[in-house]
């Protein structure tokens, strides 16, 4: 299917491009914030309403059954994309609930959506084709710095215009910004960039690997992965590119005439005179070696220089340096590759030597620690010792479900959550014992701030009320809850052969599994 490609000019609003393509709806409009999303939802909304008064009886029927199924769907700060949806239009992000997801996906795909403003998640996964697909911008916050999309991220989004059996052309806009004109140097298929592979060497994986591989297997899976293949296909690569750059360095040194590198030679005695401002400097004048330097400079000046045309030799050179920098860069290139192809290995050992330190493993065998572990897929040292210490069996059911939501759990700058009256001192110094036992700070992430709403939760309360207890949306709550819902059931799994921690996960569990949360077939 064709692509059409279209700039549309900088800064302009999201209801003048709609203006500008509404012979080419339905359209997704991907953003890079969720924030965003409603925004132009919003800001859209004042001035277009799509759907004649069939399609709005259709789509208040849809938001009606959800409504029955999830009582409080829309809850207070979604009352506006209620209103969006009647006019044909919504928004879509990770922060809405999985049943508010599940509407508008279903709205979308009964065409009761023109526009869809989105983030880049909805290109992920789902089949929802459009006949346009706008961006908003080309940039984007990737959790270190602003960017440019990669041509990979582009044409994942951009894919979803045009819709097969309905549209020849599939049409893609895009809004510039006049402070980035780089963005116009524009995305190309045949420049994708490839896939990485990244082998995580974790608890979990060193004891999955002892307990059901030989050394020769292990040896194997450290060399033998897609990371470690790609980088020595690099490495091959650039060895190849290495040795052709050498060759073609030794073709110019013919170029030059017999004084180079000699005072009679014009280039040399350029880089002579340079030398010898430098020493006239104010800072390094009264220096008795510039002194003698310059002594030195003014006898080799006097030597006759060479009457030739120096030209061709300063094209030489310049021709020389660059390649000479392309082989430092292929130089440099090479090491860090060769630091990674043997980093797997070291990985490897080190987690080994810690899990042995820890009482995991003996030798190749594992320990009740370890056997506990290998079923824990997150945060493995941190959970099995948080069981094994009898600290979470110790506490009230409550104070144990508030530590178990901050495992492995990283808050934003901006999330707020009122506090509880959980007390952490002992999840706090049972950390603080394993990184002083040289755990890394990875293999042990915990956070208080997730606790307070897991407590609420567990004791009761409604979904509204922990919207009323955060500033967290109601997606990240959901997630943060199946999260712990999931490690409970690892836990149930790894302590099968002891009946009181299963129970006792097992019970955490079902109070969890509720409402909201426990919305079937997600």
């Amino acid at each position: 299917m064709n692509k059409a490609l279209a700039n549309l000019e900088p800064q302009i609003s999201c209801t003048e491009v709609i203006e500008v393509i509404q012979e080419h709806l339905p359209a997704l409009y991907f953003t890079f914030g969720r924030r965003r999303t409603e925004t132009l939802a919003e800001e859209l909304s004042r001035q277009w309403d799509f759907l004649n008064m069939e399609e709005k009886q259709q789509a208040r029927q849809l938001i009606r059954q959800a409504e029955e199924k999830n009582p409080g769907l829309f809850y207070l700060r979604r009352e506006n994309l209620r209103r969006f949806l009647y006019q044909g239009i919504g928004y879509h992000h990770a922060g809405l609930s999985p049943a508010l997801k599940d509407l508008v996906e279903r709205l979308y795909e009964s065409r009761l959506i023109y526009v869809l403003f989105c983030t880049e998640t909805f290109a992920v996964g789902v089949n929802f084709p459009a006949a346009s697909t706008v961006f908003d911008s080309c940039r984007k916050w990737d959790g270190r710095v602003f960017r440019n999309l990669h041509n990979r991220e582009f044409f994942q989004m951009a894919g979803r215009s045009g819709r097969r059996g309905y549209d020849e052309t599939g049409r893609v806009f895009v809004c510039l910004d006049q402070r980035f004109p780089e963005q116009t140097a524009f995305y190309e298929e045949d420049k994708m960039e490839p896939v990485q592979g990244r082998l995580m060497i974790t608890p979990n994986t060193v004891l999955n690997l002892l307990h059901w591989k030989n050394e020769a297997e292990i040896k194997t899976f450290l060399e033998k992965n897609l990371a470690t293949y790609q980088n020595n296909k690099e490495m091959r690569h650039i060895k190849q590119e290495i040795l052709k750059l050498e060759a073609e360095l030794v073709k110019p040194e013919g170029a030059f005439c017999t004084v180079r590198r000699t005072p009679a030679c014009q280039l040399e005695r350029f880089k002579l005179r340079q030398e010898l401002n430098y020493l006239s400097r104010r800072k390094n004048r009264h220096s008795l070696m510039a002194k003698e330097r310059k002594k030195e400079i003014f006898s080799l000046l006097k030597i006759e220089r060479q009457k030739c045309n120096d030209k061709k030799c300063r094209q030489t050179e310049k021709k020389i340096k660059k390649i000479t920098e392309k082989i430092s860069f292929f130089n440099r290139q090479a090491n860090y590759l060769s630091k990674n192809i043997r980093e797997y290995e070291q990985e490897f050992t080190q987690v080994l030597e810690l899990l042995r330190q820890l009482g995991f493993i003996k030798g190749r065998e594992l320990l009740p620690r370890g056997l506990f572990a290998l079923n824990i897929h997150v945060q493995e040292i941190l959970v099995t010792e948080l069981i094994f210490s009898g600290l979470l069996l110790e506490v009230p059911p409550a104070e144990a479900v508030a530590i178990l939501a901050g495992i492995d759990y990283q808050p934003g700058r901006d999330e707020r959550v009122v506090k509880g009256n959980m007390p952490i001192k002992q999840i706090t110094t049972l950390k603080n014992h394993l990184l002083h036992y040289g755990v890394p700070e990875h293999f042990c992430l915990w956070s208080p701030l997730p606790g307070p709403l897991a407590c609420a939760w567990y004791e009761g309360a409604s979904f509204a009320a922990l919207l009323q207890l955060s500033n967290l949306q109601e997606g990240d709550i959901f997630s943060l809850l199946r999260r712990e819902i999931d490690l409970l059931r690892q836990i149930e799994r790894a302590a099968v052969n002891d009946p009181i921690v299963t129970q006792f996960a097992q019970n955490l569990r079902y109070k969890l599994d509720r409402d909201e949360v426990a919305i079937t077939g997600l």
